[in-house]
């Protein structure tokens, strides 16, 4: 236990660096769909469950992390998509809006897989420190 209390607290640590960067900030602000505060809420509960001592559901949600985060991958590139009129390409303002909506849709494929990854290899390193 003292392993794991040691692990999180050095992940808990870089999260407050990152935070204190505003990277944590700009990931959650970026991501429109708002599915990482889903991937963020599953990660914070499954950590709960990992120091209760119920550890049975840890394979399960590491799967479940990346893929929710697969997901906003595909929600973002079909925001991203769905955005563009090729009709209003012939105009700078149209080329602008297009890009506005490329980029939108981008920060929410991006910064949810991110968010997904990341969650999923903390919960990984606990289930190797915890024999799992």
């Amino acid at each position: 236990m003292t392993r794991l209390a040691i692990l999180n607290f050095a992940f808990a640590c870089f999260l407050a660096w990152a935070a204190w960067l505003g990277y944590i900030q700009f990931v959650f602000t970026h991501d429109v769909s708002h599915l990482s505060y889903g991937i963020a809420a599953l990660f914070i509960a499954s950590l709960a469950g990992i120091f209760l001592g119920k550890t049975s559901h840890i394979e399960r949600v590491e799967v479940w992390l990346v893929t929710l985060g697969l997901i906003g991958n595909l929600i973002g590139f079909v925001l991203a998509m769905h955005g563009i009129d090729t009709g209003a390409l012939g105009t700078a303002e149209g080329v602008q809006k297009v890009a506005s909506n490329l980029l939108a849709g981008m920060g929410v494929a991006f910064c949810s897989s991110l968010v997904g990854a990341v969650a999923a290899l903390w919960i990984s390193v606990n289930a190797w420190v915890i024999g799992k």
